[in-house]
């Protein structure tokens, strides 16, 4: 189930005895973990709230499950930060607790790191008996619905075309997207307005990456420029910057390799996901780019980039200077 779906059934009363969070997405996931911990309302939690992390003794989280809540209506014990149920994880570590002789009241949260293998016995447990929360990468639409809707709660309104701007410009990253709203809210009154993203929210890396590799397709070279100025004048040596463009060419390599071989865009767009591990967004605007690049191109604009990333750790070359005159190599040059 989602984890709307979990925090709703919890609202209406229907608390589980086991929830599992797994997943992917990490911010998705702490998310809907606060959110659960939040409606399941531990009172007393210094006497009714256990935490243990990695890989405890099964023993000891046993005997936090089995303790009965004093003066509160449940006890919550919460395994975090743990790896016991992916498919790496040897044996079956948690293999004692779906036998443990837990109060009707008490609560199990687990939360995975990555995804839990769901031919693990514990798992297959939860799934039937308890509550299993996949956090996945929310898509494209699902982001936007949620900026909307966090605005709104804030008083503000804004448009999807905006809403994806605040979502690209955070990279999907929802703890900065929830950081910048905030920010936005202190500023606006009404409208959040494509001015007003500008003028005060910082940019993450990507968007940067994004904005530069846009202008350049676009043939628009002064204002790449100017903004290579900016970010160079702020950090002289920005890490990873290299790696990030690199990578737009690599999901534009996949997407050129799938277009040629005449997959469809659905398709297409799950395969550069699934390849290079990015999300929703970025996959369509590899799709859309990928056009005005043949493969041969792509590959070439990959390996001076790797060729420049080395030589700037080793001090042969300075970005500051001989940045920009790579990436007209690049972009202008067939």
């Amino acid at each position: 189930m989602k984890a709307s779906e979990a925090v709703t059934q919890i609202k209406n009363g229907q608390i589980k005895n086991y929830i599992l969070l797994a997943g992917e997405d990490e911010a998705v996931k702490q998310q809907a973990f606060s959110t659960i911990m939040k409606h399941l309302n531990v009172e007393m939690p210094e006497l009714n709230l256990s935490v243990f992390e990695q890989r405890p003794d099964p023993k000891e989280v046993i005997r936090s499950i089995e303790t009965l809540p004093f003066m509160g209506e449940r006890r919550v014990v919460v395994l975090k930060n743990t790896d016991v149920l992916s498919a790496a994880a040897g044996g079956d570590l948690t293999a004692p607790y779906e036998h443990a002789n837990m109060p009707a009241s008490n609560v199990f949260v687990i939360v995975q790191q990555g995804k839990a293998d769901k031919r693990k016995a514990f798992v297959k447990f939860v799934m039937k008996n308890g509550m299993f929360v996949e956090c996945a990468a929310m898509k494209d639409s699902e982001l936007v619905s949620y900026i909307v809707k966090l605005a709104k709660q804030k008083n503000l309104l804004i448009s999807a075309k905006n809403a994806q701007t605040i979502s690209t410009l955070a990279d999907g990253d929802l703890s900065v997207i929830q950081n910048e709203l905030a920010k936005l809210a202190c500023v606006c009154r009404g409208d959040i307005t494509a001015q007003d993203i500008e003028k005060y929210t910082i940019k993450s890396m990507q968007y940067n990456v994004y904005k530069i590799h846009d202008m350049m397709v676009a043939g628009h070279a002064k204002e790449a420029y100017a903004l290579i100025e900016k970010m160079l004048s702020e950090d002289a040596n920005p890490i990873g910057f290299l790696t990030l463009l690199s990578n737009n060419f690599r999901q534009m390599l996949v997407a050129r390799a799938c277009r040629d071989a005449k997959f469809s865009d659905s398709k297409t767009i799950s395969h550069i996901m699934e390849a290079t591990g990015t999300w929703e967004f970025a996959a369509k605007r590899a799709l859309s780019q990928c056009k005005s690049f043949p493969a041969p191109r792509l590959r070439r604009a990959i390996n001076k980039l790797a060729q420049m990333d080395f030589d700037a750790k080793q001090g042969v070359v300075i970005l500051k200077t001989d940045l920009y005159a790579l990436l007209v190599d690049i972009y202008m040059n067939s």
